[in-house]
Order: C-alpha cells, then structure tokens, then sequence
C-alpha cells in the first residue's frame, strides 16, 4: 500500500511505497529501505523504520522515527486522511518535529503563505493541532510517551528479524 500527500490544489506532493497495515488502526509500518517519491522526482529511503499514525477527524498525522538510538518524530498537518486500499491525505503545510529532544514548528512561512487558500475550519483546525501536538511533545504523553516508542520498536524487531 502506499501513503499519498497531495496539495490541496490536488498537485501530488509526496508517496510512501511498500506500507505495511497493522493490526492497529490507523498505524502503518515504512520499513527500511522502503521508497519515499517526491513530486519533483527525487526519490530516498529511510535507513530505520518508521511507524505513520493516522486518526478519524484529526488534522495532523505522526510519523514516528523509530532511529538506532533515540525515537524522533515528524507531524504534519493534514486533513483528515481518506483511508481505504492507500492512506490519502492532503498536506497543509505546518509540521512539528521532535528531533533528539528538541521540538521545533516548522514551514511557518509555507503555511502563511498559502492559508488563505484553505477553507477557514482548515486553518484553525491546523492553528489548533499544531498547537496541541507541542504541548504534548512537551509533557511527553500519548505518542510522545517514551514507552509508546518503546512498544513499537520491541513489535517491530520481532517482525523485521
């Protein structure tokens, strides 16, 4: 299966290929080496696993970094993705990253210069989300709680060895 980013404009953005499902709900697994392509063409792959999470109703999707060391992890704001044979979902530009500890809003300038070209719900939900997203990585809860992590990378060792 694949995850597909697309503009809101409906120009393509980006695509994960060779997803896995899981038997958890709205995770998906991006083993290593798997082909991320962009829209300019370019094409890389991630050495370390990398656990996407997507919810009903959510504005932001979480890519977990499930790196040698340390678990980083990259969110975008999103529409609700349209999950069905692949995950779809439209990028609306604003991301938060917690890379070795530190957590950082990210395409500010992206957003602010293409958000009045999204509906108005649209731009509060991602205002809100993103928002959210910090305080959490903050506290360390839900996603970013260490053991969640942990969880994942104990699961998926046992399926990549």
């Amino acid at each position: 299966m694949n995850i597909i980013s697309i503009h809101a404009d409906g120009a393509p953005h980006r695509r994960w290929t060779g997803v896995w499902p899981t038997a958890s709900p709205g995770a998906y697994i991006v083993p290593p080496g798997a082909l991320v392509h962009e829209a300019s063409g370019r094409t890389w792959a991630s050495d370390y696993p990398v656990v996407a999470f997507f919810w009903p109703k959510v504005y932001f999707q979480v890519f977990m970094l499930l790196k040698e060391n340390v678990t980083d992890y990259y969110c975008n704001m999103i529409t609700p993705a349209f999950i069905a044979r692949d995950v779809i979902y439209i990028d609306l530009d604003l991301d938060v990253t917690v890379m070795d500890g530190q957590i950082d809003l990210l395409d500010e300038q992206e957003f602010r210069a293409r958000q009045f070209a999204y509906p108005a719900a649209w731009r509060s939900a991602v205002q809100q989300a993103s928002q959210w997203l910090v305080q959490q990585a903050h506290a360390k809860t839900g996603i970013f709680h260490p053991a969640t992590g942990e969880r994942w990378r104990i699961w998926l060792s046992s399926v990549l060895d």
